[in-house]
């Protein structure tokens, strides 16, 4: 047996693929592409999808099993509570870190930490900061 032979299973075995998905609930235009752009620019190995309503963005979470989750808590069929409390209840997608970000107050910020929330990012939001958050969750 030659060394590939005996080392490739267990590299195989060893093998961790690292999650650099990363999935973005927001029906603001403007706020999506600003996301994108920085992602493009600073963060190019993150893979980012995206979901304009919160139907569509908690089966992106299901289907995509992400890293992350940003998520706006304002959606047209939902609030980031809602989004927030099934992501929770599924088993698929409780353990996805969750960080809101909203122009709401700091109140909600921290209604929406008591229920869940990983982070709240508030709007307008600091580019360095948001890369630094998404930099704790996605290495």
């Amino acid at each position: 047996m030659n060394s590939t032979q005996r080392h490739g299973p267990l590299t195989a075995a060893k093998a961790n693929p690292v999650n650099r998905t990363m999935l973005y609930i927001e029906d603001h235009a403007a706020s999506r592409r600003l996301v994108e752009q920085v992602l493009s620019m600073l963060r190019p190995q993150i893979e980012l999808h995206v979901a304009t309503n919160a139907r569509d963005g908690l089966k992106a979470a299901i289907d995509e099993r992400p890293a992350l989750i940003l998520l706006d808590n304002r959606l047209p069929d939902a609030t980031g509570g809602e989004v927030l409390r099934q992501l929770a209840s599924s088993e698929a997608t409780a353990a996805i870190p969750v960080v809101i970000i909203s122009g709401d107050s700091a109140k909600t910020g921290d209604e929406l930490l008591a229920i869940g929330a990983s982070e709240f990012l508030p709007k307008p939001f600091d580019i360095d900061h948001l890369v630094t958050m998404i930099d704790r969750y996605i290495h």
